[in-house]
Parts: structure tokens; C-alpha cells; sequence
């Protein structure tokens, strides 16, 4: 999405094919709410304006500066202070006024600024396993992982080069040829969670195994990266 001036302030179109400082905007996740804001490399904040219309123009974060992120598989869906979700019109325009979300509400988001990937989950750091190629979730180091993005999906890759899989018993294994998509959801101040292709959570079991086979967003699902 573009930021481009008018003659009420900064407005966003998503309407350009090139990734320059204008598409690139700083995520925070607000501790309390969960909300988050969008912050341009100018340095304001996108707000809700008169009519839902969506503007890059604030310089201080409000109640209209906040934004609900619904994740929706590799996609997601923004919803403003007014309860409407940003939709995108065919000129490009962002504006808040739809009740529900179909495919105009779907946005792609693009992490740009964390290709390493370290994990820590409420038994410990994930790294490689020292007897096989599933991967550990109670480790006292940490593995440094790389992040490939694939289309609104990530591939997760080892320091060999190879990715990171769900295998047929669940176990989260390091040792793909082949690249496998994972989701990731900012849900926390500094907590993600990780969806695997089966539609499930990856999480540390008690033995301290990574698994892919969380159904509900437990803590044991939630990642400090």
C-alpha cells in the first residue's frame, strides 16, 4: 500500500506493484488492547478519518489510530475504531465501512524486518535436536532460523538450508528439501503463534517436542521471537 498525498492530508491506496519506503510501515502491537498501529516511514500513524477513509496523517496514537488484525490464514482483515473493516476500492482506496469481510477485505502483510527467526516458548528456546531431525522447544540455546516470505505465508529454513515440515505423526522436523508454508499471527506485544498448512498450531509438548497439531491458541502455542 501506497501513502500519497492529497488535499486533505495523507491518504493509503493500495495500488502500486514496487516495495519502496512509501509501502513500508512499522507494526506495534499495543500491550493492553491487542490492537495495533501503523506507523509510515515519515513518521505518523494511519488513522480513521471522516466518511471511514483511512489516512496516514495522525501524529499521536488514539482510539483512531488502532487497528483489530483478524488473521486469516495468509491473509488479514483490519477493523477500525468505527467497527467496520478496511476494504479496498477498485481506484485503490482504503476505507473503513464494510460490516463483513469478503475478498476486499483481505489484505496481504509482508514482514520485511525479521529475516532471522529465534524462538522461545514457555519451556525454552526451539533448536535443532542433537539425535534427530524433529526440532527441540526446551532448549537453553537457541537456533538461529531464517525466514523465506511465499506469497502471505512463510517457509522457516535451518542454518543447513533445509525447512522446516510437519511430518505425519505431527512432529515438526528441520530437515525438508522441498519449502513448507506456515502463517505466522502477531498476536502479543512480542508473542507470535505459528499455523502450519494442516490448519493447527505448532506448540511444545511437555516432553519438550515441537509439534504441529495445536487446536486452540494455549500458551504452549505462543512464541517470543
Amino acid at each position: 500500500m501506497r501513502a500519497g498525498r492529497d488535499g486533505r492530508g495523507v491518504s493509503l491506496a493500495a495500488n502500486q506493484e514496487d516495495e519502496t519506503d512509501m509501502e513500508t510501515f512499522q507494526m506495534e502491537i499495543d500491550k493492553e488492547t491487542r490492537k495495533c498501529t501503523f506507523r509510515s516511514s515519515q513518521g505518523n500513524y494511519w488513522a480513521l478519518v471522516a466518511h471511514g477513509g483511512i489516512q496516514s496523517s495522525a501524529t499521536e496514537v488514539s482510539a483512531n489510530t488502532m487497528f483489530a488484525v483478524e488473521w486469516l490464514d495468509h491473509k488479514v482483515a483490519l477493523k477500525a475504531n468505527n467497527g467496520k473493516y478496511i476494504c479496498i476500492k477498485k481506484n485503490g482506496q482504503l476505507l473503513a465501512v464494510s460490516d463483513s469481510i469478503g475478498e476486499d477485505e483481505q489484505l496481504t502483510l509482508k514482514l520485511i524486518n525479521r529475516p532471522m527467526l529465534i524462538l522461545r516458548g514457555e519451556n525454552g528456546f526451539i533448536c535443532h535436536h542433537k539425535n534427530s531431525n524433529a526440532l527441540d522447544a526446551s532448549r537453553s540455546v537457541y537456533d538461529i532460523f531464517t525466514l523465506q516470505f511465499s506469497n502471505g505465508a512463510y517457509n522457516i529454513k535451518g542454518v543447513d538450508g533445509r525447512f522446516w515440515y510437519v511430518n505425519s505423526t505431527g512432529l515438526v522436523c528441520s530437515d525438508g528439501e522441498a519449502p513448507e508454508d506456515f502463517s505466522l499471527e502477531l498476536l502479543e506485544h512480542g508473542r507470535l503463534a505459528i499455523r502450519c498448512k494442516n490448519g493447527k498450531y505448532l506448540r511444545g509438548d511437555q516432553g519438550g517436542t515441537l509439534k504441529g497439531d495445536g487446536h486452540s491458541l494455549s500458551s504452549s502455542a505462543l512464541w517470543e521471537y
